[in-house]
Formats: C-alpha cells, structure tokens, sequence
C-alpha cells in the first residue's frame, strides 16, 4: 500500500474513534431514585472530571440511562454539597437537538433545557429563560453529606410556550455546570460540548435455546409423520 493510502486510512480510523468517543449510545434501564444506587448496575461511566474550583459543586463520575419514561442521570462528587440542585448554582443544561448552534450558548452546547432550583425553563438563542417546562417529573435522591446523587427527568416533558415535546429528538447532549456564590460558572462535565447521549429502546430478548431445541423437534415429528403416510399410500 502506498503512503499517501496509509496515511488516509490513518485519518480514517482516528476520525472514527473520535466520533464513537463524542457519541454515547445510551442504555435502557429503569431507575428508581431512592438514593440506592444497587439498581445502576451495568450502566456504563459515561465521564469522569477533572478536581476542578472548590468553589463550587465538584462533579466526579457522570453516569446516563433511559427507559420508555424517564432520563436518568447519577453524579458523584469529589467533596459534599449540601442541598445540591437546590440552590441557584448548581445547573443542569440539555441541548435537546444536540446541535450547538441552537437554543442558548453554554459550555460548548445549544441548550434549549435548563433546571434550576429544581425547575424547568425553555431556553433560546440569547435567552437564558424563554418559559416554564410543564411535566419536568423532576426528582432527585442524595443527602447533604453524600458523595452521590441520582435524578430523573420525565420524556413527556412539555414546553408552556407552545406545550411540544421537549425530547422531540433521539440524540441529546447533557450539560452539568456549577457557578460560584457570585453566579460565575466555573465548572462543567463535561469541560466542553457537552455529553452527547443517544435514548435506547428496550432490546427485544432473543429466542432461547430451549424453545428453538422445541421447535427443531416438532419439525422433525411433523416431517416424520408426513414421511410415514407417503410410505403407507405408497405400499
């Protein structure tokens, strides 16, 4: 193989790489949010931060999941916080068409979702707050001593302005951001652009081994039988 054809296969497999780092599949789950993370099990790290400004909330492992209902999402921190998500400081960005010329320039995202103090607000271009989300299904389980928290966020979220689907797309990219007593944003996770989340459906389990074992043996019984009759009407 020449050079230049080693070199474009090189460009090729890099460029794939990064794209299946920067696109996630997502992971069908259901989670109840209780604080008992046991039900997690088998959802991937989805990003881990950098120690990042102590002055405000310090993300740690992100981790993402969905079911037909719900968008799951558990943090660990690196130091506590009290009240997480209660507060005007910690904030959670979703660019919900995952395209970052939309909605309001954040982090590297176009968000059109923000949650705040626990409630929803449309987001636009050059507009922080654009109106109420309706259905948010917004809860959150933690303590103010805990390392971890987990949240859900409902798929049948509505806008107030014009009551559409806020999920109305499959891929999203989710933005946790932590701003200073000053409202100063200084810490994100992802560090820029955003995690790119895309929903699963739930996997339609395979036929078992059994039941095509089953199978085999009715039809060789039914060939069996059909065999039997072609030597009787024959003899």
């Amino acid at each position: 193989m020449r050079p230049g054809k080693l070199n474009t296969l090189a460009i090729l497999l890099a460029t794939m790489c990064v794209a299946g780092i920067s696109a996630r599949a997502g992971t069908f789950q259901s989670i109840t949010i209780d604080g008992n993370t046991s039900d997690w099990a088998g959802v991937p790290l989805a990003y881990t931060a950098p120690v990042s400004s102590s002055s405000a909330i310090q993300y740690e492992n992100v981790y993402v999941a969905n079911d037909a209902n719900n968008l799951y999402i558990r943090f660990t921190l690196y130091s506590a916080r009290p009240n997480a998500f209660a507060n005007g400081y910690d904030n959670l960005f979703i660019d919900t068409d995952n395209n970052a010329s939309t909605g309001f320039s954040t982090g590297g995202i176009g968000s059109e979702m923000l949650v705040q103090w626990g409630g929803g607000y449309q987001e636009a271009s050059g507009v922080f707050n654009a109106g109420a989300i309706n259905n948010l299904g917004w809860s959150i389980a933690g303590s103010p001593d805990s390392l971890g928290f987990e949240l859900a966020i409902s798929r049948n979220a509505t806008y107030a302005s014009d009551n559409s689907l806020v999920f109305a797309n499959n891929t999203i990219a989710i933005l946790l951001e932590g701003d200073t007593t000053g409202y100063a944003p200084v810490e994100f996770a992802p560090s820029t652009g955003g995690l790119v989340y895309a929903f699963a459906t739930a996997s339609v389990p395979e036929p078992s081994t059994v039941t095509m074992a089953g199978l085999g043996l009715l039809l060789f019984a039914g060939r069996f039988r059909l065999a039997r009759k072609n030597s009787k009407a024959n003899g």
